[in-house]
């Protein structure tokens, strides 16, 4: 396999991270169980939450800049997302009214494919990501109308919210409610903005410099995620998320979204290989290209393993090497599951391979 030339490699790079964090979160929930195991996996869980924004930075790196007719535009977003979507909705509904019993009624179908409740709980990402694609279009012709100075607004309201969100402003009586046209879009749609100014600005600055700060701002909002996570949760055994909406999420993502574009392997040495040019690069798209399946699939392969199978047993105990091991073949499995779909022409559709 040869890497397209007009493939972006590190956008696939921070798309591979975006599912590993993703898959790793939804594990270090099922190893937490004293005060030690807590502390690690809330630790681990500062750097995981950041999964989803990642992947909503990609989209916007790759969508928010184009020409768009409406129609079609909706057309290929359709295919490329709802169909995948409407295959595991009702390959969820399936499993949970025949593994798990659950009774076949439309309330149930409805909470299932809304994402309420655990069992299929990731699916609300996708409802975010449909949200936003509604208004590409839009905020695309806005942006190219208005240029960096636009994302530059947008950006500031984005930070401006946030700030305001993490230190407790909505928290007072009918502020959410004040502020809600632009408090229910800004939260994802803050994400894909970002991703897409990263992509597109030319910062006068060396790639030296600009790895830095996206390396230093990541690290200060990792402690800042982590000091939050620590205190919410301090006596209980329950990881205690932080909201995508928080000043250190958006840090930390655009922190390592920036480091990302910048990592160049010139900056170790002249005689290392670029990564298109290296087995393991073509290793990254491909795993890239399985992302959004993977998705999809591993919740459910965590589901049927860690309550359907003898691994049961292995949860809430000890961390090492039971949550790495868990961890990898959850990921594994879900890889070559899709993997396998995208050859079989009935179900790839299912696979969101692109």
């Amino acid at each position: 396999m040869e890497i397209s030339p007009k493939r972006i490699l590190y956008l696939d790079e921070v798309r591979s991270l975006a599912i590993i964090l993703v898959v790793l979160g939804h594990v270090l929930r099922l190893f937490s169980y004293d005060y030690t195991s807590w502390l690690t996996c809330s630790a681990l869980f500062s750097l995981t939450r950041i999964g989803v924004p990642l992947f909503f930075t990609v989209s916007g790196a790759l969508l928010l800049t184009k020409r768009y007719e409406v129609k079609k535009f909706l057309g290929k977003r359709f295919r490329r997302v709802f169909l995948p979507f409407l295959f595991w909705i009702i390959i969820y509904i399936i499993l949970g009214a025949t593994l798990w019993h659950y009774p076949l009624t439309f309330n149930f179908i409805m909470d299932t494919a809304f994402g309420v409740g655990d069992f299929s709980a990731p699916f609300w990402f996708i409802w975010s990501l449909i949200g936003v694609y509604l208004l590409i279009p839009v905020i695309s012709s806005f942006i190219r109308e208005e240029g960096m100075k636009g994302s530059e607004y947008l950006i500031l309201i984005t930070i401006i919210l946030s700030i305001l969100y993490t230190i407790g402003f909505f928290d007072y009586p009918q502020m959410k409610y004040n502020f809600r046209v632009i408090f229910n879009f800004f939260p994802v749609l803050g994400y894909f903005i970002i991703g897409s100014y990263i992509q597109n600005k030319e910062f006068n600055a060396s790639k030296e410099k600009l790895f830095a700060i996206g390396i230093i701002l990541f690290i200060i909002g990792l402690i800042g995620h982590f000091i939050q996570i620590y205190y919410k949760g301090l006596g209980s055994i329950y990881l205690m998320p932080i909201d995508f909406f928080n000043i250190f999420v958006i840090m930390e993502t655009i922190g390592l979204f920036t480091a990302f574009k910048y990592a160049d392997v010139k900056m170790i040495s002249n005689k290392v290989k670029p990564l298109k040019e290296r087995t393991f690069g073509k290793l990254i798209v491909i795993f890239s290209s399985c992302s959004f399946g993977i998705y999809f699939s591993h919740y459910i392969i965590l589901e049927l393993l860690m309550y359907q199978t003898p691994l049961a047993s292995i949860k809430r105990t000890h961390i090492f090497p039971n949550l790495p091991l868990t961890f990898l073949l959850i990921l594994l499995l879900s890889w070559g599951l899709i993997l396998i779909m995208s050859k079989i022409p009935i179900i790839a559709i299912g696979s969101g391979r692109k």
